[in-house]
């Protein structure tokens, strides 16, 4: 989902991975990260309650075309599968399913790579399918959660990783958890996981040795409708500013929050006015436009992507070499500023602080493009 931002997976994704250097493998290097500035706390308006209405309409006025420039990493070459990037201080963390490792670094800007962390595998300390958390905590990089097992292991900032005495409640779905993690504070969790509504927040918050787990909000839009596949999304979190975003991949809505859920405001470009005499409903997975597929947490803003074609037609047109994707750009209240169109499709993140876009495409050989916002 994933500043932080964590980015979906999606079902054109090319499936299988590879994995060569152009020179020898190496060792992590140690890694260091420019300490963040200092928070700039600046108060919000109050989120107002309610829903607000765009079928038909244009929020944003004219769409920005942005042409990404090829960032030429001469070490490393990889196919993109799974991905997930987060911008840390002067650091570019990768989560990419490679042969052998989880995660890739590289320095920004000159995306030198800087080593991996982390092994593909099913023994002890091994990954089979992790997911990169996001962190607050500035004593670590961010958090890798392996959903196989629901353990939570710190990426520490010289690239090691440790695992987690934090341990989160028995995941809903039998198959594993699908938790979609943001670490707000120390031992401080909040998340979104399937239920039985179908897809929920949550918060869970170490106390003594145990872990308090509570529901903050429920996501379902249709109570006759509780099939978690409805309801994915991305999330994204900001306490700096007491917000929450949940953005529905199979629904053109976005939901802002505070991080008690105590006002809700809903942005709806599904409809022209509130109407409850026609629930939301599902076609099935392969009919359905992708809406909403990634997301970044900036300080200031929250950034989007946007697909609004099926997987099929994304599909046709990227093998038609016709490549592009959106970036929707929101305040921490919901009000709509700006849309780009970017001429590569792939996996992003948003280095806020230098008005930057990263991409992974997934059509490149050499898959990193920064696209310049102004």
């Amino acid at each position: 989902m994933k500043n932080l931002c964590i980015c979906c997976l999606f079902y054109f994704a090319v499936a299988g991975c590879s994995f060569s250097s152009r020179k020898q493998e190496r060792n992590a290097e140690t890694l260091t990260v420019s300490a963040p500035a200092k928070e700039d706390v600046k108060v919000l308006e109050p989120l107002e309650s309610g829903e607000v209405f765009y079928k038909n309409k244009d929020p944003f006025g004219e769409i920005i075309p942005l042409t990404g420039k090829h960032l030429d990493n001469d070490t490393v070459i990889f196919k993109v599968s799974e991905a997930e990037m987060l911008v840390r201080g002067n650091r570019l963390i990768v989560k990419n399913r490679v042969e052998e490792h989880v995660l890739m670094h590289f320095s920004l800007p000159d995306m030198r790579f800087a080593g991996f962390s982390g092994r593909i595998g099913r023994g002890p300390g091994e990954f089979s399918f992790p997911s990169l958390v996001p962190s607050r905590d500035t004593t670590v990089l961010a958090y890798l959660f392996e959903t196989a097992n629901q353990k939570l292991y710190r990426l520490e900032k010289s690239g090691e990783l440790a695992l987690s005495p934090f341990e989160f409640s028995k995941a809903h779905r039998r198959m594993g958890s699908d938790k979609y993690l943001v670490n707000v504070a120390p031992d401080d969790f909040v998340y979104v996981e399937s239920s039985s509504t179908g897809k929920t927040i949550f918060r869970a918050v170490k106390s003594g040795d145990s872990t308090l787990t509570r529901e903050v909000f429920n996501l379902s839009l249709n109570p006759g409708m509780k099939s978690w596949t409805a309801y994915i999304g991305d999330f994204a979190v900001n306490p700096g500013r007491d917000r929450m975003a949940y953005a529905y991949k199979y629904f053109k809505i976005i939901k802002f929050m505070d991080m008690e859920a105590q006002a809700v405001r809903t942005v709806n470009f599904e409809r022209n006015t509130f109407d409850e005499n026609s629930p939301y409903r599902m076609n099935g997975l392969d009919a359905n436009v992708t809406h909403y597929w990634g997301v970044c947490a900036g300080e200031d803003y929250v950034y989007f992507l946007y697909s609004g074609r099926t997987p099929m037609e994304v599909g046709r047109d990227n093998g038609r070499n016709r490549c592009y994707i959106f970036v929707e750009q929101y305040d921490w209240n919901g009000n709509p500023v700006r849309k780009y169109k970017l001429d590569k499709w792939g996996y992003f993140t948003v280095d806020e602080k230098n008005k930057r876009i990263y991409l992974l495409s997934t059509n490149d050989d050499d898959p990193f493009f920064a696209f310049d916002m102004e």
